[in-house]
């Protein structure tokens, strides 16, 4: 049995439709259709009961995509076991990250992975709104912040450090401020996630607690790199970590204010979909990051 055709299988009955997993593996419907017939007659069984308007499983079916997703599972990992003692990687590497932390830091990573395996091909998805990782089939994302509640499986790698800047002409222009209670009459750059506005900032306190401080923005943007360029022209104060600005800081472009007043930290966060099948390209490159935020990273502080 071809195990890809299995696999198509299992993605035309998560989708409900053989023209969404046809696109998904950007083939065409016929080519698709091919694959479920083949499929079929391998096993001598029909799959699903097709009409011009649904495609339903059939008894057959059901117990098949039941029962043959574990042993898809367990299949795949014991022949990429197999492959990885030869130490060879192939087929596609999906991952994602906003597209800041992606271009500054996480390219150049990638990068030196590949090179260690150049048999296997990567996609990188720079987005500063989290992809669904099971709808995009995405292997691996790489997320910043505080997580929402899912049923994603996430790894720490590292403190996420962060801090408050602002632009010279800004300062000079609307003053510096002393306290944390000042922010609030001042101009602010804010982030708008896909899980809503981030409109309050938290602060480190001497005691382990967290003070929360809401803050009106006068720019919002869904980017992080478009925040910093609205707070490199002067347009507000900005929270940031602290890899997005650390040039920007040393050459006086922007000057960190309330350094007194520590931002709470966040975290950066590897991020797969199911902890039970863990392929070895995923596996692999995982252990890849882990060793890097350990030893390599630069702005852990």
């Amino acid at each position: 049995m071809n195990t890809e055709d299995f696999q198509f299988f299992i993605r035309v009955a998560d989708l409900g439709s053989i023209t969404q997993a046809a696109k998904h593996d950007n083939i065409s419907v016929s080519v698709a259709s091919q694959r479920i017939q083949r499929l079929e007659q391998q096993l001598n069984i029909r799959l699903f009961h097709r009409t011009t308007r649904k495609l339903k499983l059939t008894d057959e079916g059901k117990i098949l995509l039941a029962q043959g997703r574990t042993w898809i599972k367990q299949f795949l990992t014991l022949h990429e076991s197999l492959i990885v003692q030869d130490q060879k990687l192939t087929g596609t590497l999906k991952l994602t990250a906003s597209a800041t932390f992606g271009m500054q830091v996480l390219t150049a990573v990638i990068a030196d992975f590949s090179l260690l395996y150049p048999e296997l091909k990567i996609h990188l998805d720079l987005n500063d709104q989290n992809q669904d990782l099971i709808t995009n089939s995405i292997d691996l994302a790489i997320r910043i912040g505080k997580l929402q509640d899912s049923s994603l499986v996430a790894k720490r790698l590292t403190q996420n450090s962060r801090l408050l800047c602002a632009s010279p002409a800004y300062l000079e222009r609307f003053g510096i401020p002393k306290c944390i209670q000042e922010l609030q009459k001042h101009r602010c750059i804010l982030q708008q996630h896909a899980h809503g506005l981030t409109d309050t900032w938290d602060f480190a306190q001497a005691d382990g607690s967290t003070l929360s401080v809401a803050i009106e923005g006068y720019f919002i943007s869904n980017s992080g790199e478009a925040i910093r360029q609205a707070s490199l022209k002067g347009l507000g104060i900005s929270n940031h970590s602290i890899w997005h600005v650390e040039q920007d800081l040393k050459t006086g472009k922007l000057i960190q204010v309330l350094e007194d007043f520590p931002i709470q930290s966040t975290a950066i966060y590897a991020v797969i979909a199911d902890r039970n099948y863990v392929p070895a390209k995923v596996r692999m490159f995982l252990e890849y990051l882990e060793n890097y935020f350990k030893n390599q990273y630069a702005w852990y502080r």
